[in-house]
Formats: structure tokens, C-alpha cells, sequence
């Protein structure tokens, strides 16, 4: 489990903060609610240490106050994983990259053939084809239903040098496309997508504070993350009125999910990967106990 190394800047800007602020209790206050905030991630850090020995597989991950982003605990955060699923949020966010930069247009339509089906998750292959959708329709389904052929279009769309060159640009370190949803032949070559924790939580903080290409872009991923219909992870445990934002993936030997948590007492990023599972429930259940602990020790 490493430091919270980022917690040290407070220190560091403690000077500055008292030098401009004009009350005192304002900064008793502010003070305050850094410190609980600390001593509740001392706290998590130790629940999720002794939760994650019992875990059989590799795993990595940050929890992140996104409000208070000098408080965080993370593990591995920089590793290379295996992508599955999760490789279509960066991918999304390209997608919005290219609408900016009037590659595309979200109100171009695309017909989706027979021929363009790709099997595993989603919902487009139980649809008539030739089925015509928005771009903005299919980066919408790729997010919330997960949709393998969908993903698979937006690829072919935009090719594979626009998307790699998207990721370096959007100041992504270790993630890269290199095969097809569902595409095992390749796979079973040693070509695979990757990503790490530290990308992914990258992409949803900018998608929280409305910086991802813009802030209209921005609103867009984050419904799409909203409207996530698989809920056996992140979700699984809390409350069902707690608003989770996120974005599973599963494939063999790799279980992952990364979202936002939305709390009246605060928000925060919980990014879980794993490989080398062999027990898919045991993973899934891990990563909802590991956000059930986030969520009651920071908020509640």
C-alpha cells in the first residue's frame, strides 16, 4: 500500500492559505474539515490493506476525495493492466476529441450492418439491422451498455493512429488500443488493450470538474456513466440512492470498475482493476466492498 504522498502538499501550502485568508474561522473550518478528512483516509487505508490480503489475484487502484484531491490512497496506480470494457471510456473521450476538432460530427449517422455485430455485451446485436445511429448514440450505448459493436465502430471510424495519438494527447501515460472488442485471436497472439488506474482516474476527475475537451463534452460522458446498467460492482453494496457514475470490464482473468461516487457530504473516485482473477464473483465482490468501505468511511 503506498503513501499518501500527495497529502504532503497541504503542508506545503498551509503558508500561503493562512497569508491569504481574512478569518480566522474560515481557516478553522477549512482546517478542520482537511484533518477529519485525513484521519478518515488513515482509517479506509487500513480496512482496505487488510481486505485486499485476502484477495486472490493481482490487483491495483486509487480512492480519491475529488473535492480534496490532496487526500488519496492507491496502490499499483500506474501499472499496466489489461483493459476489457474499460478501455471505452478513453476511447469515448476521443470520440468527444474528434467532435471537437470537426472529425466528426455527434449528429452524423452511421449504418451498423450485419457483418459489423460483435458478440459479448451490448445491445445494437439485438437489433434489426441495417440499424442507422448518431455518433453521439453509439458513444452513448458503448459507455452504458458496455457495447462491444459499438465500440468496434467507433474504431473503425476513427482508426487506430487517431485514437492511440488521442490518448498521448489528452496526457494519457499507459493506456493504448491495439485489437478489436472480442477480437481473442490477437489476443491469444499477446495483443492487447491497456490502461492503468492512474489513466482512468485522470479522465473521470476531468469529466467531474467539466474540463474533458469542454464542458458540454464533459456533461455528456458523465450521463453516459450515469446511465451504466450493470451495478454488480461499485454499486452492489451502497445505498440505491447513492448516484454512481462508472464504467465496468470483464473479460478473462480481468475484472475492473472505476466511477465516481456522488454523496451529500462529498464525492470521490474509487478505480479498481484486476488480472489473474480466477473467481469473477469473488473480484466483483471485492471491488463493491472496497467501495462500500470508501463510501461509509469518508461520508457517513
Amino acid at each position: 500500500m503506498k503513501e499518501k504522498s500527495k497529502f504532503k502538499f497541504l503542508f506545503i501550502l498551509l503558508p500561503v492559505i493562512i497569508f491569504s485568508c481574512f478569518s480566522f474561522n474560515m481557516l478553522y473550518a477549512w482546517a478542520s474539515s482537511y484533518f477529519d478528512a485525513y484521519h478518515s483516509f488513515q482509517k479506509l487505508d487500513g480496512k482496505v490493506s487488510s481486505l485486499a490480503k485476502n484477495f486472490k489475484g493481482e490487483y491495483s487502484f486509487i480512492i480519491k476525495d475529488i473535492q480534496k484531491p490532496f487526500l488519496e490512497i492507491s496502490c499499483g496506480e500506474n501499472r499496466p493492466y489489461p483493459a476489457a470494457s474499460l478501455i471505452k471510456l478513453p476511447v469515448a473521450a476521443v470520440a468527444f476529441k474528434a467532435v471537437s476538432e470537426g472529425k466528426v460530427s455527434l449528429d452524423d449517422k452511421f449504418v451498423i450492418n450485419a457483418r459489423d455485430i460483435t458478440g459479448g455485451s451490448g445491445i445494437i446485436k439485438t437489433m434489426p439491422t441495417p440499424v442507422s445511429l448518431t455518433f453521439k448514440e453509439i458513444v452513448e450505448i458503448m459507455i452504458s451498455d458496455s457495447d462491444n459493436t459499438a465500440a468496434n465502430k467507433i474504431i473503425d471510424i476513427l482508426g487506430y493512429d487517431y485514437i492511440n495519438n488521442g490518448f498521448k494527447a489528452l496526457g494519457l501515460k499507459q493506456t493504448i488500443l491495439e485489437r478489436r472488442m472480442m477480437d481473442f485471436s490477437k489476443r491469444k497472439k499477446g495483443v492487447e488493450n491497456y490502461t492503468s488506474a492512474s489513466d482512468i482516474v485522470y479522465l473521470l476527475e476531468k469529466i467531474y470538474k467539466g474540463q474533458l475537451i469542454d464542458a458540454e463534452s464533459s456533461r455528456s460522458l458523465l450521463s453516459f456513466l450515469s446511465k451504466q446498467r450493470i451495478k454488480d460492482r461499485i454499486p452492489r453494496y451502497l445505498p440505491k440512492d447513492v448516484k454512481v457514475a462508472h464504467k465496468t470490464g470483464l473479460e478473462r482473468g480481468v475484472v475492473h470498475d472505476a466511477g465516481i461516487i456522488f454523496s451529500e457530504k462529498g464525492d470521490c473516485v474509487v478505480c479498481v482493476l484486476t488480472k489473474k482473477v480466477k473467481n469473477y464473483s469473488s473480484a466483483k465482490k471485492f471491488i463493491a466492498k472496497l467501495s462500500l468501505i470508501a463510501y461509509n468511511d469518508l461520508y457517513q
